[in-house]
C-alpha cells in the first residue's frame, strides 16, 4: 500500500479561486508533485476514429496506446482536454440551457497511467487532490465502484472498495453499481474495465445523501471518473483479462469550478459570466438573472426566456470557437453548422443582434486562451468562417427558406422540421412524396429509403425521423444503421459505392482465411541517379486471383480445387488468357502505388511463368493491393499450363507515370502552402495528381483568387524550385502527429494509428509540411518550373486550380513567350501607325483564337494567357480609338466644309454611315449650336438632333425639329435615355423603299427651313 501522507499541506476550502487557477492546480499537482508528463489537449476534430464526430473524452488521443498500436512515449500523463458532445451516445445538445450543467463544449481534466500505477495510487491521488489541495470537506464526497455482473461472470471490484475504505470513507458512502454506471468500454469490442466515480454534494449537506447518488439529481453529481483498463471485450462478446493495465481518469472542469466557487450552476462561474457580460454589452439587453424557467410548449426561439438565450449563446459560442480554431468546417460537420446556425438565430431573435457570435469568439479566446493558445492564433480565421456562415444563412433564408415556406402552406405539419435549412430537404421530401403510395402499404420507412435521403440529399437521421413521423411512417432505424455501417465499412476498407474491383463477399473470404495483407512499402523504394528516378523490379509471390470482382483462387480458399501432388490451388492458364473480364492479381508484396491521396495509381506489368500481366489500375482494399488488368500472350513458351498460389512473380512499373505523378504531388504540397500564405483562409477540398498535371480544389470562404495573388504564388513556388530545396519524410504514429503544431491536415480526413508520413519542404520563403501517403521527389530542382493551367470558381466557396510542372511547364512557358513576342510585334505596328484597322483587328482575333483553342497541343500558362488576352483587348481598343479619332476629324471637316460659316445651325446628311462614331457622338461635336444629322445606308435612314439649352424653347426644340423629319419618313422617335427631350431627339432607323434621294433632300430642306425661321427668332428674343 502506498503512503497516504499528504503530498502538500491541507488547503482551506475557499469560494474565490478563478477557473484558470483551479485548472493549473490540477495540472501542477500531477506534473510537479507526482511527476506526470503534461500532454496538451488534442484538437476536437478526430483524426483516427471513424466513429466520432468530435473528440468527446480525454482518452481519445491515447486510444492508439490502449489498442496497443504503439507504445506510450511516457508512462504517466496529465492534461486538460477540449471535449464536444453534440451527438451519438454522449449527446448534450438537446438539454443545453435547460439545466445548470450540460454543455456542448467542456474541459476534461485527466491523469493517465500506461502500465505504471494502478487502482490504489489512482484513488489516493484523486482523494488527496480533492480533499487536501482543493480542501473539499470529506463529508460532501461519495464514491461508487463496480458491483459485478453475473451474466459475464464478473465479480464486484472489492479491491477498489477496500482502497476507499482505507482512505477513510465510511462504508455507507462507498456504493456499488452495475455495468451501466461503473463499467467503461471503448466500443463494441476492445479495451475496457471497471471504474470508480467520485460524486459531490453541491448543496454541502451534513446529512448522508448516499441514496440520491446516480439518481439524476443536479445537486449531487459525478465529479471524477477513474477507469481501470484491465480487460478486453472480444468480438464474440466475451471479456478477458489484459496482460497490461492502464488508468484513465476524467473530471469535468466546469463542475469542479462550480463547486469550488460555491455556485449552484456552471453558468454562474467565471467560465461563463464574462461571456454574459459581453452579450449584454453587445446587445444592450437586461442582465442575466440565473433563472431556469419551464420552457415546455415554447416552440419558437422568440418565445424563449432571456436567461435561456444567454446560456445557449454563451455555450454555443464556446463550442463554435473551439471547433473552428481546431480546423473543423461547418460544411463538413452538419452538427457544427447546426449549432452555429442556432446560435446565430438566438442572437438575432432574442438579442436582436447580428454578428454577435463572431464578436463573442474574441471573448471566448480571452477566457480560454491561457490554456489553449490556438484560440488567439486562429481567431481571425474563426471570425471569417462565422461571418461567412452568417451571410450564407441569410442567403438560404431568401432562397430555400422561401421554397420551404411554400411547402409548409401546402403541408402545415412540416413546420415541425428542426433543420429546415438542410440544403437537400426540399428535393429529399419531394422524392419521399413520390413513393409515399408504395410506402403506405406497410407504413414503414425502410432503411434503404432513409439511407437514400441521407446519402443523396444529405439529411441527418433526426430530420429523417421527423419526416417519417409527419407522414405517419415507422422509421426502421435498425435497418438504416445497417446501411450506414455498410457504407462505413466500404469507406474504411477502400471500396467504392459501385466498386467492381472485388466483391464484399470475396473480401470476406480473404479476411476469414487470414490471407496476409500486401506489403506495399516497396513503393517508397526508389533512387535518383542524377538524371532520372529508378524503380527496381520486385520479386513477389502470387496470393490471389480475382475475375470480375469474384475471388477464384487464394491461399486457404478451400472451395477451389487443388493440385493433388502439392495441394496448391491452381488456375488454368488458357481459361485466363481467353477471359475478357477484368482480372485482379493480389501479391504478397508490390512496388505499385495504389490510388490514394489523390495520386493516380501506377501502371506496369507482372511476369508469371512467361505470362505477362499488364496492369491498368491498382487499388488497395482493406490492405490487399489489387492489380487490375489482363494477361497477354507472349512468344515465349508457357512452362506450365496452370497458375498456382505462391508462384513466383516479377513486377515492374512504368516509370514515366510514377515520376510525373511524384513531381506533381510535390508541387501540390507547395501550392497548398503558398495558397495558405497568400490568401486569408483556405481549406483543401480535394486534390488529383497524375503524370501530366495537378488539380487542387479548395474552399476560400467567398474570397476570389486574384491574378496578382496567382502571380505571387507562381513566383514563390518557382523560387523554391530554383533553391533546390530538399524534401524530407518522417513516419509517425497518431499520438506523435498530434504533438506537432505546424502540420497541415486535410479537414475531415481520418488517418491510421501508425505509419503516418509527414512530407516537409522547409525554406525561408515557404514551409510546406503536411501528412501524405503519396510519393514525392527528393529535391524541388527536379520540378524545373511551375505554372498555372486553369482557374475556375463555382459559387461562394468552390475554387479549383490546375497546374503543371517539369518539361510540360517549360513547354507552356516557351509557348507563352512565343505568343508574347507576336503581341510585341503588333504593339510595334500600332506605334508605327502603318496599318489598316481591318487587317490589324483580323490578326488580333487570329491570335485570340489561337490562345483560346482548347485542342492545342501546348496550352499557354494561365497567367500568360490572361495577360495576353488583356493586351490584345487593349491593342484592339487602342487601334479602334485611333480609327475613331481619324473618323471624328474626317466627319468634323466634312460637316464644316459643307456648312455656311455664317449659319447659326447645322442640317446635314453624312456622305456615309460612320463606322466608329454614333450619331450622338457626331452631333456632340457641335454642341454649341443646333445640329440635325442624318445618315443612310442600304436604304435605312436614321437621324439625331441636338439643341443647346439656351436656344431651346417651346416652339423650337429637339423634339419639334425632329418631328419634321419623322413626318417625311413616316418614322418614330428613337431612344434618348438620360437626356431631356427638348435638348436631344432621335429617329429610329427606318427603311425607305421608294424615292430615297428625293425624301432625303426634302428632309434637309424642311429641317433647314424650320430652323431658319425659329433659330433667328430665338436669337432675337435673347438679344432683346
Amino acid at each position: 500500500m502506498i503512503s497516504l501522507k499528504l503530498i502538500r499541506p491541507y488547503s482551506q476550502f475557499t469560494n474565490n479561486k478563478p477557473a484558470n487557477l483551479i485548472r493549473n492546480e490540477f495540472l501542477d499537482y500531477f506534473t510537479k508533485d507526482l511527476k506526470h508528463s503534461f500532454i496538451r489537449s488534442s484538437p476536437v476534430s478526430p483524426i483516427t476514429d471513424h466513429s466520432l464526430a468530435f473528440i468527446n473524452a480525454g482518452m481519445n488521443q491515447f486510444k492508439g496506446i490502449f489498442l496497443d498500436y504503439y507504445k506510450p512515449p511516457v508512462t504517466k500523463v496529465a492534461n486538460s482536454q477540449k471535449c464536444i458532445r453534440v451527438g451519438g451516445k454522449h449527446n448534450d445538445l438537446s438539454v443545453v440551457g435547460k439545466d445548470s450543467y450540460h454543455h456542448t463544449f467542456f474541459e476534461m481534466l485527466g491523469n493517465w497511467s500506461f502500465e505504471d500505477y494502478f487502482k490504489e495510487e489512482a484513488c489516493s491521488y484523486a482523494w488527496n487532490l480533492l480533499t487536501n489541495v482543493y480542501g473539499i470537506p470529506k463529508e460532501y464526497l461519495y464514491v461508487t465502484y463496480f458491483g459485478g455482473n453475473e451474466e459475464l461472470d464478473m465479480s464486484p471490484d472489492l479491491e477498489c472498495k477496500d482502497i476507499w475504505l482505507r482512505l477513510g470513507l465510511p462504508e455507507c458512502k462507498v456504493l456499488p453499481f452495475g455495468m451501466q454506471d461503473n463499467f467503461w468500454e471503448m466500443g463494441i469490442s476492445g479495451p475496457c474495465g471497471p471504474c470508480t466515480e467520485i460524486h459531490v454534494d453541491y448543496m454541502k449537506r451534513s446529512t448522508n445523501q448516499a441514496e440520491r447518488v446516480n439518481k439524476g439529481y443536479a445537486d449531487l453529481m459525478e465529479l471524477w471518473n477513474i477507469v481501470f483498463i484491465q480487460y478486453e471485450r472480444l468480438t464474440n462478446g466475451c471479456i478477458v483479462p489484459l496482460p497490461n493495465h492502464h488508468v484513465d481518469t476524467g473530471m469535468g472542469l466546469e463542475r469542479l469550478v462550480t463547486f469550488l466557487q460555491g455556485k449552484k450552476s456552471n453558468y454562474d462561474t467565471d467560465l461563463f459570466q464574462p461571456l454574459f457580460d459581453a452579450i449584454r454589452k453587445h446587445s444592450n439587453v437586461p442582465e442575466y438573472k440565473g433563472t431556469f424557467d419551464d420552457n415546455t410548449g415554447k416552440t419558437t426561439v422568440t418565445e424563449l426566456p432571456l436567461d435561456y438565450g444567454y446560456r445557449i449563446l454563451a455555450d454555443h459560442a464556446r463550442m463554435i470557437t473551439i471547433a473552428l480554431a481546431d480546423d473543423m468546417l461547418p460544411e463538413q460537420h452538419p452538427k457544427l453548422r447546426r449549432v452555429l446556425r442556432h446560435a446565430i438565430d438566438i442572437g438575432e431573435k432574442i438579442f436582436k443582434k447580428s454578428g454577435i457570435v463572431s464578436e463573442l469568439a474574441c471573448n471566448v479566446a480571452d477566457n480560454l486562451g491561457i490554456a489553449y493558445p490556438e484560440l488567439h492564433t486562429n481567431l481571425e480565421k474563426v471570425q471569417r468562417i462565422i461571418n461567412f456562415e452568417e451571410d450564407l444563412l441569410k442567403r438560404l433564408r431568401n432562397t430555400s427558406g422561401k421554397m420551404w415556406n411554400k411547402m409548409i402552406k401546402t403541408r402545415p405539419e412540416l413546420i415541425a422540421i428542426t433543420d429546415w435549412m438542410a440544403p437537400g430537404l426540399v428535393d429529399g421530401y419531394k422524392d419521399l412524396q413520390s413513393i409515399l403510395t408504395e410506402l403506405r402499404k406497410t407504413n414503414v420507412l425502410p432503411g434503404t429509403v432513409a439511407f437514400k435521403l441521407y446519402d443523396t440529399y444529405g439529411l441527418n437521421s433526426e430530420t429523417i425521423a421527423e419526416l417519417a413521423q409527419i407522414e405517419c411512417l415507422y422509421f426502421d432505424e435498425i435497418d438504416f444503421e445497417k446501411q450506414l455501417d455498410n457504407r462505413r465499412y466500404q469507406s474504411r476498407v477502400g471500396l467504392d459505392k459501385h466498386s467492381t474491383v472485388i466483391t464484399k463477399e470475396s473480401l470476406g473470404v480473404l479476411e476469414k482465411n487470414h490471407v496476409p495483407k500486401t506489403d506495399d512499402s516497396f513503393k517508397y523504394n526508389y533512387t535518383y541517379n542524377g538524371n532520372t528516378y529508378e524503380f527496381p523490379e520486385l520479386s513477389s509471390k502470387l496470393i490471389g486471383i480475382i475475375i470480375n470482382g469474384e475471388l477464384v483462387a487464394s491461399k486457404n480458399y478451400s472451395n477451389i480445387k487443388t493440385n493433388n501432388s502439392n495441394n496448391k490451388i491452381i488456375v488454368n492458364v488458357n481459361e485466363i488468357l481467353n477471359n475478357t473480364d477484368k482480372i485482379g492479381i493480389i501479391l504478397d508484396k508490390t512496388i505499385c502505388y495504389s490510388l490514394e491521396g489523390g495520386q493516380v495509381s501506377d501502371k506496369g506489368n507482372i511476369r508469371i511463368k512467361n505470362l505477362l500481366f499488364n496492369i491498368d489500375n491498382v487499388r488497395k482494399v482493406n490492405g490487399f493491393v489489387i492489380h487490375s488488368g489482363h494477361f497477354t500472350k507472349t512468344d515465349l513458351p508457357i512452362s506450365e499450363p496452370h497458375l498456382q498460389i505462391d508462384d513466383d512473380c516479377l513486377i515492374n512499373i512504368e516509370s514515366s507515370i510514377r515520376i510525373g505523378a511524384m513531381k506533381h504531388h510535390t508541387a501540390a504540397h507547395l501550392l497548398n502552402a503558398a495558397l495558405k500564405q497568400v490568401m486569408h483562409v483556405i481549406y483543401q477540398r480535394g486534390c488529383t495528381v497524375n503524370m501530366d498535371s495537378l488539380k487542387f480544389q479548395f474552399n476560400s470562404l467567398g474570397e476570389q483568387l486574384t491574378l496578382e495573388q496567382m502571380k505571387t504564388i507562381e513566383d514563390r513556388i518557382n523560387n523554391i524550385i530554383q533553391s533546390h530545396a530538399v524534401t524530407t519524410v518522417q513516419t509517425v504514429n497518431s499520438y506523435e502527429l498530434l504533438k506537432q503544431n505546424d502540420v497541415i491536415l486535410v479537414p475531415g480526413e481520418i488517418y491510421p494509428y501508425t505509419d503516418i508520413k509527414i512530407i516537409e519542404i522547409n525554406t525561408d520563403d515557404l514551409k510546406a509540411k503536411e501528412t501524405c501517403c503519396g510519393t514525392h521527389v527528393h529535391n524541388t530542382a527536379v520540378l524545373q518550373h511551375f505554372c498555372f493551367l486553369t482557374y475556375t470558381s463555382k459559387g461562394a466557396t468552390k475554387r479549383t486550380v490546375e497546374a503543371v510542372v517539369s518539361s510540360g511547364a517549360l513547354r507552356m512557358k516557351q509557348a507563352g513567350e512565343n505568343t508574347c513576342q507576336k503581341i510585341a510585334k503588333l504593339e510595334d505596328v500600332l506605334r508605327s501607325g502603318q496599318f489598316t484597322y481591318e487587317l490589324f483587328n483580323t490578326e488580333i482575333n487570329r491570335i485570340k483564337q489561337e490562345i483560346n483553342n482548347q485542342d492545342v497541343q501546348v496550352p499557354l500558362p494561365y497567367l500568360i494567357k490572361e495577360k495576353c488576352l488583356t493586351q490584345l483587348e487593349n491593342l484592339s481598343k487602342t487601334a479602334w480609338l485611333r480609327e475613331k479619332e481619324i473618323e471624328k476629324d474626317s466627319v468634323t471637316r466634312e460637316i464644316i466644309n459643307a456648312t455656311d460659316s455664317s449659319s447659326c445651325f447645322i442640317v446635314y446628311c453624312l456622305n456615309k454611315n460612320p463606322t466608329y462614331l454614333s450619331l450622338h457622338e457626331v452631333v456632340s461635336l457641335f454642341s454649341e449650336m443646333p445640329i440635325l444629322v442624318l445618315s443612310c445606308m442600304n436604304g435605312l435612314v436614321k437621324a439625331r438632333c441636338s439643341v443647346p439649352q439656351e436656344i431651346a424653347s417651346s416652339v423650337f426644340n429637339a423634339q419639334t425639329w425632329m418631328s419634321i423629319i419623322l413626318q417625311i419618313f413616316n418614322a418614330e422617335h428613337g431612344p434618348i435615355k438620360g437626356f431631356k427631350p427638348m435638348l436631344i431627339a432621335s429617329m429610329k432607323s427606318t427603311k425607305v423603299s421608294q424615292d430615297f434621294q428625293i425624301r432625303i433632300e426634302e428632309a434637309i430642306t424642311e429641317a433647314t427651313k424650320f430652323a431658319s425661321t425659329h433659330v433667328k427668332k430665338v436669337e432675337l428674343t435673347n438679344k432683346n
